[in-house]
């Protein structure tokens, strides 16, 4: 079935939200459990709670879009 995107999901570690440092820690964790194919085609996009969620909210969404914008039958991440 045709898709637009790749997803995988992390969280967000224990302790005060990490403002500035949220796209680092959303790399490192997503990265690692995405395992694109062809990373020059695909950007990764990352969406995270809130600070008003934290604590109850920590599941970072991962997501690998295909870049030119068309939907795909094969896998966007191994």
């Amino acid at each position: 079935m045709p898709h637009s995107a790749g997803y995988a999901t992390t969280y967000l570690p224990d302790g005060p939200y990490p403002d500035a440092d949220m796209r680092r820690l959303a790399e490192n964790g997503c990265l690692p459990r995405m395992r694109v194919m062809k990373p020059e085609q695909v950007g990764l996009w990352a969406l995270a709670p809130l600070r008003e969620g934290r604590p109850r909210h920590r599941t970072v969404y991962c997501f690998a879009v295909p870049l030119d914008g068309q939907r795909t039958t094969g896998r966007v991440v191994k």
